[in-house]
């Protein structure tokens, strides 16, 4: 059974407004039969708006923390307490601390070798095909003079490299 705090009539403990008054239960007085009241305040609850326009909620700020968790919320997306109309974005509502620490530890695995733990760099590596035509072109450019051919093929299949993650401590290759 609960009480009003405006009237004190008796009210549901579901009920949203007091049926006498009219007083939004946002905090009521609810009274065991046998004890002392106990005041309940219902939890704080979020709305969410993601990057692609969707709108969600309410969700309690343990749901929107297990969202940042999942990574369903991200750091272009926005927050908005129940009631109030104000978007703010998330790194700067009271889950900022929850994205940053959610970022970094992504850009952290991202980064770190899987075998030792090392830093991993990004390398840039020609094919072998481009090396083969580049050394070729300049040992016969002096004896046969069309060896310009060859570095030219070798310029040509080398100027895209691919770019891939390396440890310098083990030498792992990410693929």
């Amino acid at each position: 059974m609960a009480f009003c705090p405006t009237c004190g009539s008796t009210m549901l403990e579901s009920a949203r407004f007091c049926a006498s008054c009219g007083t939004q239960s946002g905090k009521i007085l609810a009274a065991s039969a046998s004890g002392p009241t106990v005041d309940v305040t219902p939890a704080p609850t979020w709305f969410v708006t993601y990057a692609t326009g969707q709108t969600g909620g309410p969700f309690t700020e343990d749901e929107v923390k297990g969202m940042i968790a999942r990574q369903q919320l991200k750091i272009t997306d926005s927050v908005a307490a129940a009631g109030s109309h104000t978007w703010v974005p998330v790194t700067q509502s009271p889950f900022a601390s929850f994205v940053f620490a959610q970022t970094s530890m992504d850009r952290l695995a991202s980064s770190t070798c899987p075998q030792c733990g090392g830093a991993m760099a990004v390398v840039l590596r020609r094919s072998g095909t481009s090396k083969a035509f580049f050394i070729i072109g300049l040992l016969t450019i002096w004896i046969f003079g069309f060896g310009i051919i060859f570095v030219i093929l070798g310029y040509i299949t080398g100027r895209n490299p691919t770019p891939r993650y390396e440890c310098p401590r083990c030498k792992y290759k990410a693929r």
